[in-house]
């Protein structure tokens, strides 16, 4: 039985032998060929990104603060989740000292008047007057008496009138100052937030009285380091994602990017402080907006250069150590050509140099092909 294993060995041994060395002779003899799929150079529009985070917002808010210059909050006439309208007041200041200058206007336009009133009462009280002194005097005398005091009444109502004017415009100023006592909304909206207790608070940091956004426009807002914000600019397009909702994307178009930066201070390599520099953008949602909040992170894919290139799909590009190339069809055979490649995008590669729009470039070559590979078209 042993005897039997040994020649099954030997006669296995020997078959497997023959079989590569007609193999190999089939190969060198050219008789075998490989058969591959091939492209050529393709036009394709690709767009640089820019990936930075942001933050959704509203679009249109207002922060209304306490002004210690007007006096004290009085009276807050909205709530957290009311709705309101441009123009409606959100809240109102007592000011004891305008209160008391429009007083005393009122009680200085209320003299004048009756002074005025007076004074246009004897003005008219001179005719009978002058009447009787002509029986008295004589009429040269009781005109010459009656001039002087007509002209000294139609001085003393010439003043009168001025000091009213005056008193008029007092009023008006003081109108003005008390209707900045009533604080409006500038913008329709949803408040947000209403801390009455933001007037006592003694902090570094004020906090807003009330707080008003819209939540039916919202946009994204970040900052660009000072090389992103010579890429971007106003108009290009966005993709936008969040981690918190998956699989969901939205679409957005920059709408602004700052001219004056905003400089951060961060810690330094030595312990000191020093200056990043960021500018910043704001994205305006197209179409459904994201389901999510205000205060939301997001993170933004910023389409930015837009050009033509010349591509290879990514398969038919290979590495080797910092050398790209490609294995083309020339004469029925591989040839392996070294390219310079740019930026790659969607699953294609820019070729800049080695090809030729005719090169008939073999997709997803083999581990093993080498330069003269018998090749045949599929």
């Amino acid at each position: 039985m042993k005897k039997i294993w040994i020649g099954i060995i030997i006669v296995g041994a020997a078959v497997l032998f023959i079989g590569l060395n007609l193999y190999r002779s089939v190969q060198t003899s050219g008789g075998a060929e490989t058969a591959v799929q091939t492209v050529q150079l393709e036009e394709k529009e690709i767009s640089s990104e820019v990936m930075v985070p942001g933050t959704l917002k509203f679009a249109n808010e207002q922060y209304n603060y306490f002004e210690p210059e007007k006096g004290e909050i009085a009276d807050i006439k909205v709530k957290e989740g009311d709705k309101v309208k441009k123009g409606d007041v959100l809240f109102t200041y007592a000011n004891e000292e305008i209160r008391l200058e429009k007083e005393q206007n009122a009680l200085s336009i209320q003299s004048k008047e009756l002074q005025l009133e007076q004074v246009k009462r004897k003005i008219s009280s001179l005719k009978s007057k002058e009447d009787e002194l002509k029986a008295e005097l004589g009429a040269e005398k009781a005109k010459r008496q009656m001039d002087d005091e007509r002209s000294q009444l139609e001085m003393e109502e010439k003043s009168l009138q001025l000091e009213l004017k005056q008193a008029d415009l007092q009023k008006e100023t003081l109108e003005k100052k008390s209707a900045t006592l009533q604080v409006k909304s500038g913008i329709d909206g949803t408040v947000i937030t209403v801390d009455k207790q933001a007037a006592a608070k003694q902090s570094d940091i004020q906090k807003p009285v009330i707080h008003i956004g819209n939540e039916d426009k919202l946009v994204v807002k970040g900052m660009l380091s000072e090389y992103d914000t010579l890429k971007v600019k106003k108009g290009q397009n966005v993709t936008i994602t969040s981690d918190v909702i998956q699989n969901k994307e939205w679409r957005g178009r920059i709408s602004q990017v700052g001219l004056v930066p905003e400089e951060e201070t961060s810690a330094g390599a030595a312990g000191g402080k020093e200056q990043a520099v960021q500018y910043p953008f704001e994205v305006k949602i197209k179409g459904e907006r994201p389901k999510a909040k205000p205060g939301f992170n997001m993170i933004l894919k910023i389409q930015t250069d837009k050009r033509i290139i010349q591509a290879l799909p990514e398969d038919a590009v290979k590495q080797d150590d910092d050398q790209s190339y490609v294995y083309a069809v020339r004469d029925g055979k591989a040839k392996r050509i070294n390219v310079k490649t740019g930026e790659k995008a969607d699953g294609a590669v820019e070729i800049t140099g080695g090809l030729t729009n005719k090169d008939q470039v073999i997709v997803n070559p083999a581990e093993d092909m080498k330069s003269g590979t018998e090749v045949k078209l599929q």
